[in-house]
């Protein structure tokens, strides 16, 4: 029987990186497909470790794609992406909070959860916060969950995970934890009330 949900953040709950590329593709001139992947690779990895501050990755991006941008600008466009929901979760985590333990599992940078957490009141409905710069681990590790599960003392099979991220749910799963691959709200809903978990 399931108990505990796991969630993702990023594009999940709130938008993420992804979406930058809108803002930043007008203000640098440069087509919108170059620009996701300037922030990604073993430089985003180490940032949401903790091994690497906001301002070391940042500046590390601006100064190998050379744009035109203060890293004051580029943090102002990040966290503006930040402040967007993803249409009809809020009210879903709502009405989960009342049946079932809720817990948050974000691979994120220390910097960036700082500022989230004071532009969406919904961090409230989760019983436990799991972040990967606390882990010093991503979601792409099993062991990660296997440590979130000896954390909430909860087993696999207690638990669902969602995310947007195959390469997550397939560590989710290889960890004996049932999951869902999100794309929204309303394939969300659908899928949880296949597994049995209604509002």
């Amino acid at each position: 029987m399931i108990t505990t949900l796991i969630f993702d953040l990023s594009e999940v709950l709130i938008a993420g990186l992804v979406g930058i590329e809108d803002n930043l593709s007008s203000r640098l001139g440069i087509p919108r497909e170059d620009i996701l992947p300037a922030f990604g690779g073993q430089l985003l990895h180490d940032l949401c470790c903790g091994w690497l501050s906001e301002d070391a990755y940042l500046a590390e991006i601006l100064a190998r794609q050379r744009w035109h941008i203060t890293l004051q600008e580029l943090k102002e466009v990040i966290r503006n992406n930040f402040r967007k929901p993803v249409p009809g979760m809020t009210p879903v985590l709502l009405a989960l909070s009342q049946k079932y333990q809720l817990v948050l599992l974000s691979d994120h940078a220390l910097e960036w959860i700082q500022d989230i957490r004071q532009m969406h009141p919904f961090f409230g409905f989760f019983q436990y916060q799991f972040f990967s710069f606390q882990l010093q681990q991503t979601k792409r590790e099993a062991s990660t969950f296997t440590k979130l599960l000896d954390i909430i003392q909860k087993p696999p099979e207690a638990c669902l995970f969602i995310d947007d991220s195959a390469q997550n749910v397939s560590a989710a799963e290889n960890s004996g934890i049932k999951s869902i691959r999100f794309s929204n709200a309303s394939q969300l809903l659908q899928e949880l009330s296949m597994a049995g978990i209604n509002l």
